[in-house]
């Protein structure tokens, strides 16, 4: 809308319609440099490395082999689920009631802990 000394000075927004003060191109960011390596200090201890969790193929190894030759029951929430028995849900998987608490019971299974219903 207007120039001056070959600079815009004021232009008309082609989004908005309206008119704005003229704003040069902001000049891209350079990329942080990396940050170095710190090391503990004397007397501090290194926060533990997180073990990883297991694949799911594992996850289900491990708990067919700690079954030790138990079946797994078809869930259902008619059946009262004690501590310790194994369950094959339709949805979750395979899994391992945890704890009971009244009508209802926690249940181990590869995706994390779930509280379902028992009889």
């Amino acid at each position: 809308m207007s120039v001056t000394d070959g600079v815009p000075e004021k232009l008309i927004c082609m989004a908005c319609k309206s008119v704005h003060k003229f704003r040069a191109e902001r000049p891209s960011k350079a990329e942080p440099a990396s940050r170095a390596v710190r090391t503990p200090r004397a007397g501090v201890a290194a926060a533990p490395i997180k073990p990883t969790a297991p694949s799911p193929n594992q996850f289900h190894q491990l708990m067919i082999e700690e079954q030790a030759g138990s079946q797994a029951k078809p869930y259902s929430i008619k059946e009262r689920w004690e501590e310790g028995m194994w369950i094959d849900h339709p949805t979750f998987g395979l899994g391992k009631v945890q704890h009971r608490n009244a009508k209802k019971v926690d249940v181990l299974f590869k995706d994390g802990m779930k509280v379902l219903i028992s009889g």
